[in-house]
């Protein structure tokens, strides 16, 4: 589906999302047409897409993990039904105490109240909602190995390797 090369264009984009085709070319060793070509392929077949993300804390807003337990209906239809819900940015569906994970942006408490007792506990489906309160980000990244941080040093680690 996709090889190195195309690991390697995807991380650069994953560092800087405007970075131009000739930059990254010039990274992996790429000609700028056959990055954009790569680029386009990957675009057309949505492998990749290119936005802009916001950071919730730093704006100001809550940012939250829904974990949900559904009852008696198919897990796809709360699923589809919370992903109409502009507050939803991400909905995944997945094996253990909860059956979809969600992951929510709200202005503030009052929002994000209703948001859980007028609407989402009342999607039919939903058994239980557990939100947990996003404090602070300490590790966001989308990047394959090569790009991402250095790992702490031998001394600086709480737990041996």
């Amino acid at each position: 589906m996709i090889d190195d090369l195309d690991r390697q264009i995807i991380d650069q984009l994953r560092v800087d999302g405007r970075r131009s085709f000739g930059e990254i070319g010039r990274s992996v060793g790429l000609s700028e047409a056959s990055v954009r070509a790569r680029f386009q392929r990957l675009q057309r077949r949505g492998i990749i897409q290119v936005v802009g993300m916001t950071d919730a804390v730093k704006l100001g807003e809550i940012g939250v993990h829904l974990a949900v337990r559904v009852h008696h209906i198919p897990v796809s239809l709360v699923a589809r039904e919370l992903s109409r819900m502009p507050e939803v940015r991400y909905v995944a569906s997945c094996v253990g105490p909860y059956d979809l994970i969600a992951d929510v942006r709200c202005r503030d408490l009052s929002h994000l109240s209703e948001l859980l007792t007028e609407r989402v506990r009342r999607v039919n489906g939903v058994a239980h909602a557990e939100a947990l309160t996003v404090l602070d980000v300490l590790k966001d990244t989308y990047l394959w190995a090569g790009f991402r941080e250095l790992p702490a040093a031998p001394g600086d680690r709480i737990l041996p390797p």
